[in-house]
């Protein structure tokens, strides 16, 4: 059951009949174009998917199906049992619950939101101009309050928690980040904390908008990460285009840390920045991290949509987080080839957690009405692996390696987990 959908999700979704399914998603069936970004692995039978906001529709399936999940050369890849069916929050110190009502509820537009006018920018993809982090903060955060002092990564002096909001508080702002690429964005950050800081780009999916995405970004912001959610010029376009999207969103954090006025300016880690996405935009930041090579820290698509698509030149660590009930972005046709088309030399992670393609967006599916003040304090299944993936390799902070690989890692609503490091 899901309580929180955009309006016009089902409105669409009504329209996956027959041969109007291809000329809904694509506005007139146009094929995805492999030359677009230097993907050669790509099935140019492929077509954009229609429907449901935020998301591809089932549509998805078709084409050339991806490679099976196979551990091969995937050294210590790792299989889970299916654990139990119940999706409520646990007490156990590893597990995460699920916050509701963040991801967008209530209706999405029905039109491209924009900001006004564009401003020019220079060749996208260019790499970090000077490192921004080194050294450590060694405040503690005592009776709850948010550490504060010397910045650095990484940031020793805040408690590790991977099931709840971090210790900051979140501010967000819009003006100022008109760009050329992107019809808006919006930019979360931690106001409390030391600078500098690690920024997350988003492109979310299709036909979504980057402020469906909020939970990302107070998420990240809470943890002491800034976050940019844009959203595409066109909201129905492929992944190949939500890649260039990324790589130029990569540059303007980078003018964000320069521009006069920016609430940011002089406090982004420059030398610290990832990509993200969902869905479309989940095929979008593996195209974005295969052109952007080692000039990202990391990168984390989420239910990523591309039937077929080979990324054999991401070079930044990868987490993928499929979902087990996924019927527009299935991890077989999706997820666990793109896993095994990333080069064994870069650092991969494939975690699959129940739930249904809605995952990012949806916070309140399958929770019940009375337990919904318990779970709104704390995060869902998916946060327990995002918060301590980019804590790790954005800030640098070791005592999250065991939330990703040892005996702390979150066994809640996991199917499947394979990894080819430790």
């Amino acid at each position: 059951m899901h309580h929180i959908r955009p309006n016009h999700e089902a409105l669409l979704h009504n329209l996956l009949v027959g041969s109007l399914l291809v000329v809904a998603a694509c506005g007139g069936g146009e094929p995805l174009d492999p030359d677009a970004t230097g993907n050669t692995g790509m099935n140019t039978g492929n077509v954009a998917p229609s429907g449901t906001a935020g998301t591809p529709a089932t549509a998805a399936g078709a084409g050339k199906p991806a490679p099976a999940m196979t551990t091969g050369t995937a050294g210590t890849a790792v299989t889970m049992a299916k654990p139990p069916t119940q999706n409520t929050p646990s007490t156990g110190s590893a597990m995460a619950g699920s916050v509701a009502n963040a991801g967008g509820a209530g209706a999405t537009p029905t039109t491209n939101p924009s900001t006004g006018g564009t401003t020019a920018s220079g060749a996208a993809g260019s790499s970090p101009t000077g490192a921004a982090g080194g050294g450590s903060d060694a405040s503690a955060a005592a009776g709850g309050a948010a550490p504060t002092g010397a910045g650095g990564f990484p940031r020793t002096g805040e408690e590790v928690n991977v099931k709840a909001r971090g210790p900051y508080k979140v501010a967000h702002y819009e003006e100022g980040l008109v760009a050329a690429e992107y019809a808006s964005a919006v930019m979360y950050y931690p106001e409390d904390a030391a600078p500098p800081f690690a920024v997350v780009a988003l492109s979310p999916g299709f036909t979504a908008y980057g402020t469906d995405y909020e939970f990302v970004g107070d998420m990240l912001a809470s943890h002491g990460i800034a976050a940019l959610l844009t959203t595409p010029t066109t909201t129905g376009d492929q992944p190949g285009q939500r890649g260039v999207d990324l790589v130029a969103a990569v540059m303007h954090i980078q003018e964000e840390n320069t521009r006069m006025g920016s609430p940011l300016m002089g406090k982004i880690a420059t030398d610290r920045i990832g990509i993200t996405g969902h869905s479309m935009g989940g095929g979008g930041s593996l195209f974005g991290a295969n052109d952007l090579g080692d000039k990202i820290r990391c990168v984390v698509p989420l239910q990523p949509w591309q039937p077929g698509g080979s990324f054999r030149m991401i070079a930044a660590p990868t987490m993928i987080v499929g979902a087990a009930s996924d019927a527009i972005a299935s991890v077989g046709a999706n997820a666990s080839g793109h896993y095994a088309s990333i080069p064994d030399t870069t650092e991969k992670i494939l975690v699959v957690i129940q739930g249904d393609h809605y995952l990012s967006t949806d916070r309140t599916s399958g929770i019940a009405a009375s337990e919904m003040a318990t779970v709104n304090e704390m995060y869902d299944d998916q946060a327990a692996y995002m918060i301590p993936f980019y804590k790790l390799h954005l800030e640098s902070d070791e005592r999250y390696r065991t939330y990703l690989y040892g005996p702390e890692r979150s066994m809640t609503n996991v199917t499947d987990f394979m990894a080819n490091k430790m």
